[in-house]
């Protein structure tokens, strides 16, 4: 089912309901228990975020191969995915989307080859998208640069100097360049110009570094009774986002004391780092640089045509107004 978002957006929507369909068919691993999985996971409790923006930007272009519009957007939601399932094994993750989690059910060495073959499925697509042998490095260049953000975060895990710029750098490959990708490539499939191009990947960078911004905020504030998502789980795990990278920078002795044993932290102990960070406000001060990449976002989507500048703008509103 597509998310409720995509309502307001009839074509999309649509758009979306197809692929939804049609990426029930495109992970054929052998193995049917597995399959089934993937496909769930492909196609339940997400937002089709990514695929959505590609199609929205594909609007942008004059040439409208639905055929080729839908490979790619397929393409664009199995590297997503597969990133996901392998996020989920070094995060020792129960749960995605309200499912157990691959490699619960099928251990971690299953789950990572599932992600792997999900990754031989996204050049599957691509390829059915485009010959074009310059697109298609383009789509192999974000590949590298999201698995290296991925990289760039293990580095980072536990470590207490991590600044905001070494934390601005990881989310920028690990999350906003696939948003940049995604819009950027809705307008190269449908031969839109040069400058809309880049301009589409500006966007999408700006976007989706206001999204991880505010979605490591919510780690910090919300609630666990009501969360979608487990919450105090970067700070567990060692990964410092930056509410709590902003609190050290105020405080960086009580820190020092308190997150010497993080990979050792008891509940307690979790629950006073995070007050600490609330004390000090870390996720509010978080929301700033959030707000900032955010209308960076919309004054370069005010420059778009309309109804399209329109119809972001008032998407964008709704997707970094995040709720616990």
């Amino acid at each position: 089912m597509v998310h409720s978002l995509w309502q307001q957006f009839p074509a999309i929507n649509q758009q979306l309901i197809e692929l939804s369909e049609y990426l029930k068919s495109t992970v054929r691993s052998g193995n049917t228990e597995i399959d089934q999985q993937v496909s769930d996971l492909l196609t339940s409790g997400g937002k089709f975020l990514r695929p959505g923006l590609f199609y929205m930007f594909a609007q942008l272009g004059p040439d409208q191969n639905k055929r080729q519009q839908r490979a790619a957007a397929a393409a664009i939601e199995l590297l997503h995915v597969a990133t996901l399932i392998h996020d989920d094994v070094l995060d020792n993750a129960d749960r995605r989307h309200g499912q157990t989690t691959l490699q619960v059910r099928h251990g971690n060495r299953t789950a990572i080859y599932t992600g792997d073959f999900l990754f031989t499925s996204y050049f599957d697509e691509i390829l059915q998208a485009t010959d074009n042998q310059t697109d298609v490095q383009t789509a192999n260049n974000i590949m590298k640069t999201i698995l290296a953000g991925e990289l760039n975060q293990l580095a980072l895990n536990f470590d207490e100097t991590t600044s905001v710029t070494d934390y601005l750098k990881e989310i920028e490959g690990k999350t906003a360049e696939l948003f940049g990708f995604a819009m950027q490539f809705g307008v190269i499939i449908s031969h839109g110009d040069t400058q809309t191009r880049l301009k589409a990947q500006q966007i999408g960078i700006a976007l989706g570094m206001a999204y991880q911004i505010r979605d490591d905020i919510l780690d910090f504030v919300a609630d666990p009774s009501t969360s979608s998502k487990p919450v105090r789980h970067d700070i567990r795990e060692g990964v410092y986002t930056l509410p709590l990278i902003l609190a050290i920078q105020q405080d960086p002795k009580w820190f020092a004391d308190h997150l010497q044993n993080t990979q050792k932290l008891s509940d307690a102990e979790l629950l006073s780092v995070n007050k600490r960070v609330l004390d000090l406000d870390g996720p509010a001060l978080a929301e700033q640089l959030a707000q900032q990449y955010t209308q960076s976002a919309l004054q370069l989507i005010a420059t778009l045509p309309a109804p399209l500048s329109r119809d972001l703008a008032r998407l964008i509103q709704q997707l970094l107004v995040r709720h616990a």
